[in-house]
């Protein structure tokens, strides 16, 4: 059978290329699209710009369903996404009503009650791998699907068969790698971008403004699951064929510290494959704060095997906000502690902020001016809070009235959709824009201080981010960005 998936992107640069690193590829679709192949079915994708390329996205959606042909197709979406993605599935329907329209994701695992409503014949609820094989199969077989564990199927009369989820799929290693090839023809490679693996699934923390509490119920048995060092050794082996070129990977896990054990014998095998290749690949993970991970053992075991950078979710300098908003339990010496103890054995930092937090005061934001100060990240991400539904912090929200009635996904993070009188909307805008010059006036050139407010406020305008994204291609603002990122 032909199988086609759609994935879309707010900020889209250019239709035809709008990928700059293979670390954006979506391992969801990757793995779905993979094990299909493996069972003999036949799959493209199809990435649309939900921005102000609307019309050419629909132009490029009819060109590649025309093309293609296919059987099913697969929709994938976030929140901030699926207003998109409903548009283009009632599209899909009214043009082609014979085709089987199928959605996913993280939206449509936590609201399928809603989803289900909308253009679609199919929701599926948490891991996609299985049932969509057994979907592929039915309608191959000319039977009406039916009895399929994690899909919601809806019949030509609009009755819903809720069937319950399978559990939790528990050997990672038995699923083939995931699908890049699919990707490429989207890909227009930046300098510097890396490769991603994905190491795992689940996480075991309850942070707030995460889903994950959610996520880990739908379904029994163990929610968060590795693979197994030999397994991530061979797909980097299977990368390093593909793309010799190719220096960098990023681990895509919640946390790699999360068991000692399994890191040190992986770490362990990664240093031995980069002594064998005699060119060294060098690695970045996200990296959880935890009594268990202030242990300089893991960063030894890091730098041996060629570590480059860590990335941690600090979200705020006020311990406070952090243990009674976020729920996310170190200190802020923790901090401290994490990021001396990386730069010790040679590793970058790179650390992620959040403000305008429900009940987040002004002197709690300069609380995490003052720690990023302190520490001096290499590089920062802080985005400006954005409720997301099926999060803790989105009921908080929703009960205390403290969202607009409409939220604008167009600034996603980069425009704050509460009000607080101890920390304004328009404070938290400027605390925003002005955030890398609080954080390294005296420690960075004050030309690179300047580019980075004069982009924190071009993204928080609407027109100006467009004008940005319509100017995304230009080799002038390609160079500006990478130098931005390198000092």
């Amino acid at each position: 059978m032909k199988i086609a998936f759609i994935y879309s992107l707010e900020d889209c640069q250019s239709i035809l290329k709008p990928l700059q690193s293979w670390s954006d590829i979506q391992f969801g679709i990757s793995y779905i699209s993979s094990i299909l192949k493996t069972n003999g079915h036949q799959t493209q994708l199809i990435v649309l710009g939900s921005n102000n390329l609307w019309q050419k996205s629909v132009n490029l959606l009819r060109t590649y369903i025309e093309t293609f042909s296919p059987h099913i197709i697969c929709a994938s979406a976030v929140a901030s996404q699926y207003s998109f993605i409903k548009k283009m599935a009632s599209l899909i329907k009214r043009e082609w009503p014979d085709k089987y329209l199928i959605i996913g994701g993280v939206h449509a695992t936590l609201n399928p009650s809603e989803v289900i409503k909308d253009s679609f014949d199919a929701v599926c609820i948490g891991e996609g791998e299985y049932p969509m094989i057994e979907l592929c199969r039915q309608i191959e077989a000319g039977i009406v699907p039916h009895g399929i564990p994690n899909l919601w199927l809806k019949s030509y009369d609009g009755e819903v068969e809720r069937n319950p989820t399978r559990p939790f799929m528990q050997d990672l290693d038995t699923l083939p790698f995931p699908d890049r090839a699919i990707w490429a023809p989207w890909m227009k490679e930046q300098p510097g971008a890396e490769l991603a693996v994905l190491l795992g699934r689940g996480c075991p923390f309850g942070c707030t403004y995460c889903c994950n509490h959610v996520l880990k119920k739908i379904a029994t048995g163990k929610y968060v699951r590795f693979r197994s060092p030999e397994n991530i050794i061979k797909e980097i082996e299977l990368l390093h064929e593909l793309h010799p070129e190719q220096t960098k990977i990023y681990f895509e896990v919640e946390s790699i510290a999360l068991s000692k054990v399994w890191l040190f014998e992986l770490c362990k095998q990664l240093e031995c494959f980069n002594a064998k290749i005699g060119k060294r690949i060098s690695y970045g993970c996200n990296f959880r704060i935890s009594p268990e991970s202030k242990d300089e053992r893991i960063f030894f075991a890091l730098q041996k095997a060629n570590f480059h950078k860590i990335n941690i979710g600090l979200e705020s300098g006020s311990e406070r906000v952090r243990r009674v908003v976020l729920k996310r339990n170190y200190s802020n010496m923790d901090f401290l502690d994490v990021t001396n103890m990386a730069r010790k054995f040679g590793l970058s930092v790179f650390v992620f902020n959040i403000i305008g937090l429900p009940g987040e005061t002004y002197d709690e934001y300069l609380q995490t001016v003052r720690l990023n100060r302190q520490c001096q990240p290499d590089m920062h991400y802080t985005g400006i809070f954005f409720p997301y539904p099926g999060t803790e912090l989105y009921d908080i929200c929703v009960r205390n009235g403290l969202m607009e009635r409409a939220i604008d996904f167009r600034l996603e993070r980069r425009h704050p959709v509460i009000d607080s009188p101890n920390f304004t909307k328009r404070q938290v805008r400027k605390a925003h824009i002005w955030f890398d010059y609080k954080v390294y006036r005296g420690y960075r050139p004050f030309w690179w201080v300047l580019m980075r407010i004069v982009l924190n406020k071009v993204r928080s305008v609407s027109i100006l981010n467009d004008i940005s994204r319509r100017m995304g291609q230009w080799k002038g603002l390609t160079f500006i960005r990478e130098k931005l990122v390198k000092v």
